[in-house]
């Protein structure tokens, strides 16, 4: 334990000793003589010690009366200024709009202070900084959530929390390609323009995206508000028809599913990349006809969210060939037609922001 020398020494909970074996109302379990110097009161443990806020020993004293304790509080709150009126800040960590309920009406508050369109002052702002680092953004919204929602998606914050990005110009649009090592279960963007931007995220989540342009920054965050991320792994966002940001003019910061940041690495030099021409087609099924299992050749310009399904003459869906998130590329996938009867079918493949993709199919069994 460590001796309280001086008057005006702070001390942590750990110097303090916590609460020991000997019992809650105990600073130190030691009846040793070396206690006594402590305190310099004279030889004596002091039966009473006054601790402020900032846990630094304000007075010491022997049989200490009450009037002797009530001068001392006073002097202490007299001291404290402003930080003590009214007894200080009373809302908890997470309560930005003071009414004592953590909810969606302070996720709300928080959102607006983080896109600049309505700041936080006081209390308030103080509560919305859940994770006590001096900076209220996304992480701070994601540990909200989390409280609001309950543990169960803390669970999800597994793997290594860093994530590669990459910027792609594709038909006029940049790309934002986000690879994670863990689940996203937020995303907070900056980015200089002139004008504000038309910013989206490709998924297949139900996410709620929010923006806001002002001073001549767009600021856009997106999140969830229950248990599944943003993006298991991968993730896309879209700003429309401005070719000329780079990301040189972004700033980036991802949340794991507990709230901590996921490490950003950008995976090229130049920041801004021409990829190979790839298109949203089925380039080929084989063989056809077939029986009864057929390979559909595919690719795809973007990562993001695709399905391919098959459906019957009448328009009745028969099967789900593939579904997921993939990157762009070049794939290829296995249709077994097993369990249906011979016929003409029709392959359709779908992603958000593409028209759909159909081929003909003939199954002879």
């Amino acid at each position: 334990m460590v001796a309280l020398a001086d008057l005006n020494q702070p001390y942590s909970c750990t110097q303090w000793g916590n609460v020991p074996d000997g019992g809650a109302a105990q600073i130190v379990h030691d009846t040793s003589s070396e206690v006594w110097s402590w305190f310099e009161s004279g030889g004596a443990v002091p039966s009473t010690v006054w601790i402020t806020h900032e846990m630094k020993v304000y007075d010491m004293m022997n049989n200490a009366g009450s009037w002797s304790i009530g001068s001392r509080i006073d002097a202490m709150l007299e001291d404290c200024g402003t930080l003590c009126e009214g007894g200080g800040c009373s809302n908890a960590i997470g309560d930005t709009n003071e009414d004592s309920i953590l909810n969606i009406q302070d996720l709300i508050t928080m959102v607006n202070h983080i896109l600049s369109s309505s700041p936080l002052e006081g209390c308030g702002l103080d509560a919305a900084d859940m994770n006590a680092d001096g900076i209220i953004n996304i992480q701070d919204l994601i540990s909200l959530v989390n409280a609001i929602l309950g543990s169960g998606r803390i669970a999800v914050a597994d793997g290594q929390k860093s994530a590669l990005v990459d910027a792609v110009i594709q038909d006029g649009e940049l790309l934002i390609k986000i690879k994670s090592e863990t689940a996203i279960a937020g995303i907070e963007l900056s980015v200089d323009a002139d004008e504000a931007l038309n910013i989206s995220l490709d998924s297949a989540e139900k996410v709620e995206e929010k923006s806001n342009f002002a001073d001549g920054v767009h600021k856009y965050l997106v999140y969830t508000l229950h248990q599944s991320p943003v993006a298991a792994e991968t993730a896309v966002i879209r700003i429309a028809e401005n070719s000329n940001i780079t990301l040189d003019d972004i700033s980036i910061t991802l949340a794991a599913m507990d709230g901590d940041k996921i490490e950003i690495s950008q995976a090229n030099a130049n920041g801004i990349y021409e990829k190979e021409k790839l298109q949203f087609a089925i380039n080929s099924i084989y063989p056809n006809p077939f029986n009864p299992v057929a390979e559909v050749n595919f690719e795809l310009p973007a990562d993001g969210y695709m399905k391919m399904v098959a459906f019957d003459i009448t328009g009745r869906e028969v099967d789900v060939i593939e579904e997921g998130i993939k990157q762009s590329g070049n794939y290829s996938a296995q249709w077994n037609a097993s369990s249906l009867p011979s016929g003409v079918y029709y392959i359709q493949l779908q992603a958000e922001g593409y028209s759909v993709q159909i081929q003909k199919a003939v199954l002879i069994k």
